[in-house]
């Protein structure tokens, strides 16, 4: 980069800082109103609720899906078995899944211009990407609303938003029951596969268009009501008010000695911080195995489908899953909170596994489906509340300034574990029953990553946010 080049840059970030802290000063002088706190966990428990369904909505109909496009449509052409139509799926989803790779990117903006801009953007798009599925009629456009989804939900900043909100004393907690009552979303799944469906699975388009809808409406009340995390403003202030001279030479001699700077956002930077940090990079690779399981853990639709269960069944074992997950999410922030994380993580994935092989030997019985449902409920939500749990141990780890870019090059690194699973599933379901893919994959992994947390990674409970060094 030329001298005069970079001199344009850096005049450019100091106008922008020199406005951004002028903003932040402002923000901390007036302060926030009493009901400031409950208004934000409201707004958050709506933009969960959404979250939550958004995330179980394409999961919950993949039969419906592939018997549309591959079974009974044509794609690229010419028709498929069901086995064959989820392989290329899943092989499809790899190649388009690309596109989450500028997530990270995405996701550091935050560390430069706050949660809330963030925060807004997700919502809504989140909402668009249900209605262009809602409005699919080819495969490819499909695709296109499903990458959209998978895109904003992937951000979690609502999570962010919670944990830095949060008193540290009752961050697992307030945690619990928030993510617990947005769980309660994907009860929306099930009955509208009745009042919607009509448990009619060629109608699995219709499901989508009501939560679009309510989801842009969420993104507007997020705009007017939500405002920036104390944590942040604070913190971000903190650093703004040091001279800009002074930030731009620690900038540079950090560069120069290939350390990672704990007040510089970005994906780069964060993903050097991770490697300098042994306890993150132990946790992240941790994670990076759990997560690898992920695709095995999601393939509870399919797994009921082909061991005979009628779409009736389906729909009733679907009802429990939200009742199991805010159940367990609830004791699990208590737990979190007077044990530890690692003992929720240890407790969970305990669960998880037992609850997940169980759940298999039920489908492919036919037992009630109310008993499939609840053990389905219980070994995801088991599942999901491992995931959350790790990642909050990140944000328990990592300075403010770079906590969203930590965590946004911490998604480069577990995407190396998810598409790991997603291979290994596109191909053995091609040779073996996909129940027994989905057991050869997940339980070793689960195992193993409690295992490497148990003896690699350090407690993090009771961590305040506002006295995390560099």
């Amino acid at each position: 980069m030329s001298e005069d080049r970079k001199a344009r840059k850096l005049e450019k970030r100091r106008r922008f800082e020199e406005r951004q802290y002028e903003s932040l000063t402002r923000k901390l002088k007036a302060g926030q109103p009493a009901s400031y706190f409950i208004v934000t966990m409201i707004i958050i428990v709506l933009v969960d609720l959404l979250d939550n369904f958004t995330t179980s909505s394409t999961g919950n109909l993949t039969s419906s899906i592939i018997n549309d496009f591959f079974v009974n449509g044509t794609v690229f052409g010419r028709h498929y078995t069901y086995e064959e139509g989820l392989s290329l799926h899943n092989t499809l989803s790899i190649v388009t899944s690309a596109v989450v790779v500028f997530a990270p990117f995405y996701k550091s903006l935050g560390d430069k211009y706050g949660r809330k801009p963030l925060f807004v953007i997700s919502t809504c798009g989140m909402a668009l990407g249900m209605l262009v599925v809602y409005f699919s009629r080819s495969y490819i456009v499909y695709l296109i609303g499903a990458m959209m989804m998978s895109f904003f939900l992937g951000n979690d900043i609502q999570i962010i938003y919670v944990l830095e909100e949060s008193p540290a004393k009752h961050r697992a907690k307030i945690y619990s029951i928030l993510k617990a009552t947005g769980a309660m979303g994907v009860v929306f799944i099930p009955l509208l596969r009745n009042l919607v469906m009509h448990n009619d699975a060629a109608r699995w388009r219709d499901i989508f268009y009501l939560p679009g809808i309510v989801g842009l409406g969420i993104g507007l009340l997020v705009l007017l009501l939500a405002k920036e995390t104390q944590v942040f403003v604070k913190q971000r202030q903190a650093y703004l008010s040091i001279p800009f001279e002074e930030r731009i030479a620690k900038e540079e001699k950090e560069k120069s000695e290939k350390k990672a700077n704990a007040n510089k956002n970005g994906v780069f930077n964060a993903i050097r911080y991770i490697w300098q940090k042994k306890d993150i990079r132990i946790l992240l690779l941790t994670k990076c195995v759990f997560d690898a399981a992920i695709i095995a853990m999601t393939y509870y639709e399919s797994i009921m489908y082909k061991a005979g269960m009628t779409t009736e069944q389906i729909t009733t074992a679907e009802y429990f899953y939200p009742f199991m997950y805010a159940g367990s999410l609830f004791i699990a922030g208590f737990i979190a909170d007077r044990y530890g994380r690692k003992r929720t993580i240890q407790l969970f994935g305990l669960v998880c596994v037992i609850c997940f092989v169980t759940f298999v030997i039920g489908a492919n019985r036919l037992w009630n489906p109310v008993t499939v449902g609840v053990f389905y409920g219980l070994y995801l939500g088991a599942y999901w509340i491992g995931r959350d749990y790790m990642e909050i141990m990140v944000t328990e780890m990592v300075p403010t300034d770079i906590r969203a870019s930590v965590i946004a090059g911490a998604g480069v690194m577990v995407v190396v574990g998810a598409l790991f699973g997603y291979v290994f599933a596109a191909v053995a379901i091609l040779f073996i029953p996909i129940w027994l893919a989905c057991c050869i994959l997940a339980v070793p992994l689960i195992i193993t990553s409690v295992i490497m947390l148990t003896f690699k990674v350090r407690e993090t409970m009771g961590t305040d946010y506002n006295e995390i060094g560099e």
